[in-house]
């Protein structure tokens, strides 16, 4: 693969794509349950990965979910099962930032595991979501000197809003 080819995939790898009215209905929901986190995992065909169909909102089950979030855990029993029916993947997931910024915080960092999985965070106030940021969870083949794991971080994707 040329040089040219693989800076054009690593740009569309950087680009996710879904419905402005799917992204405002996201942006709704966590407004709406304001100050507590809001949680749910995105859903993409296998054939198009980074283009989100639809979500799956899931119950924050967090012991504090004004400060952090956890998937209900038969909610993502069910969703796997529904995919593997469908056709479908789970490629993310989407949660809230109450009174915070729509940046990967440092809990966000601990937990981001499987790479290339996608996180859509919504940063929301008493007056409503203010802004988002999609970003993909990227694994270095490189040891951390410190810790011994592998390095992890999350990039910046190109949220793109078109009708499906």
């Amino acid at each position: 693969m040329g040089d040219r080819s693989r800076e054009k995939n690593r740009q569309n790898q950087n680009r996710v794509y879904f419905s402005a009215r799917l992204h405002g209905e996201i942006r709704d929901l966590c407004a709406l349950h304001w100050p507590e986190e809001t949680c749910g995992l995105l859903i993409a065909s296998k054939a198009v990965p980074d283009r989100i169909q639809r979500v799956v909102v899931a119950r924050n089950v967090a012991d504090e979910p004004q400060k952090t979030f956890e998937i209900d855990p038969q909610t993502l029993i069910d969703t796997h099962r529904t995919v593997r029916e469908t056709g479908e993947e789970i490629v993310g997931c989407f949660h809230s930032h109450p009174n915070g910024n729509a940046l990967p915080s440092n809990t966000d960092r601990d937990r981001a595991d499987e790479h290339a999985f996608l996180w859509l965070i919504v940063a929301t106030n008493h007056t409503g979501a203010l802004a988002s940021g999609m970003y993909r969870i990227i694994h270095q083949k490189m040891i951390d000197a410190d810790s011994g794991e592998n390095i992890r971080y999350f990039q910046r994707c190109k949220l793109i809003e078109q009708d499906i």
